[in-house]
């Protein structure tokens, strides 16, 4: 992963808005704000360039407290901004974890917004604030002319219109704008056929799911030699991840398996793989903050299932190893990476799940 940050600020109740700490390649602050006009509480989420707005959830003000909304993966795939969000509204999303709630939303609630970099990256922004401190405009107001609510104390020195709001969020200097696909160029089934690619959350028996349900992402066919837009590499549509972990995960050595599958359009998934293989030949390189080196293909059996298949194992910079299965079929990638404390105990463990991989992308 390239990078997976959580830069989740609650703006409580009486507490002013503390500065994000900047990451190196994330937005230093995502600045949110809600409004409301007629009966509907809009959400005004901007996007940093290269972003893409990917999933909202509503609920209590707690992190730890039950969803009244939540949707992700955008119905349009090609990462345009859909940054004004009508709260309870399922129309921008394709998946829908969490109905709107009957009675309306809390009166004291939170908002987060999900953004995805298109290289399996994330990163966060909430805001918890009282309804009755929401400024209200007449139904038929503009969302993108009336003034909305940032901080939790709810005075006129809160309120910011869209472009203020926009300016307050500090974005990362773009190197590389992720390759998205149009929403024409993809086969109306394919979400459908993404979300049967991947493995149930049981087909990993000796490591404990990280999430009890596939999170929506975008990512790229595989990060092999830095590989990104720069060498043609595009953005998987409609992508699902589900991660794995042993207990008490240690980052640098610990036992992972991340499984991420997504849709093709522009071209195949097979072509898709042929494009990230090509990337091999590097000595060494970084990914997710960690150096990998002597990255090689590894020769297997054909999986049944994949009309195009790749494998290849690196070790990391800490001596973990590192395997990755590459599986295409028609316009369904399937990608599953597997890190393990040395590199055999990895190439085992991706072995072990090509079969299950390779039958879910067929099914």
């Amino acid at each position: 992963m390239r990078r997976t940050l959580s830069m989740l600020v609650p703006l409580l109740a009486g507490l002013l808005l503390a500065g994000c700490p900047a990451a190196s390649a994330a937005p230093g602050e995502y600045r949110v704000g809600v409004a409301r006009i007629g009966d509907d509480y809009h959400f005004f989420a901007p996007v940093c360039p290269g972003d893409a707005l990917s999933a909202v959830e509503v609920g209590g003000p707690e992190p730890t407290a039950g969803a009244w909304w939540a949707a992700s993966g955008p119905a349009d795939p090609s990462g345009r901004p859909a940054e004004f969000v009508t709260l309870g509204d399922d129309g921008p999303f394709r998946r829908v974890t969490v109905r709107a709630g009957a009675g309306g939303l809390p009166p004291d609630f939170r908002a987060t917004a999900a953004y995805t970099d298109g290289y399996g990256g994330t990163v966060e922004k909430s805001i918890s604030l009282l309804l009755a401190a929401v400024p209200a405009y007449p139904a038929g107001a503009d969302p993108r002319q009336v003034r909305y609510l940032t901080r939790p104390l709810g005075d006129m020195g809160d309120l910011a219109a869209p472009e203020e709001i926009r300016r307050h969020s500090t974005c990362a200097g773009a190197t590389d704008t992720p390759l998205r696909q149009m929403a024409g160029s993809l086969r109306s089934e394919a979400p459908r056929r993404v979300d049967r690619a991947m493995l149930g959350r049981d087909a990993v028996d000796w490591l404990t799911p990280a999430t009890p349900e596939p999170v929506t992402t975008e990512d790229v066919a595989a990060h092999l030699c830095g590989n990104g837009p720069g060498f043609g590499a595009l953005v998987a549509a409609f992508g699902q991840e589900r991660v794995w972990r042993e207990p008490d995960f240690d980052v640098e050595t610990g036992g992972e398996i991340r499984q991420f599958a997504g849709a093709y359009g522009r071209i195949t998934a097979a072509e898709a793989i042929t494009q990230a293989d090509g990337r091999l030949g590097c000595e060494r390189y970084t990914d997710g903050g960690t150096e990998y080196h002597d990255a090689h293909r590894v020769v297997m059996p054909a999986v049944t299932g994949a009309d195009r298949q790749l494998l290849y194992c690196e070790e990391s910079e800490h001596g973990a190893g590192r395997c990755t299965l590459l599986l295409a079929r028609g316009d369904i990638l399937s990608r599953v990476v597997v890190q393990a404390a040395d590199r055999e105990l990895a190439e085992t463990g991706a072995r072990a799940l090509a079969g299950d991989a390779g039958a879910a992308l067929a099914g």
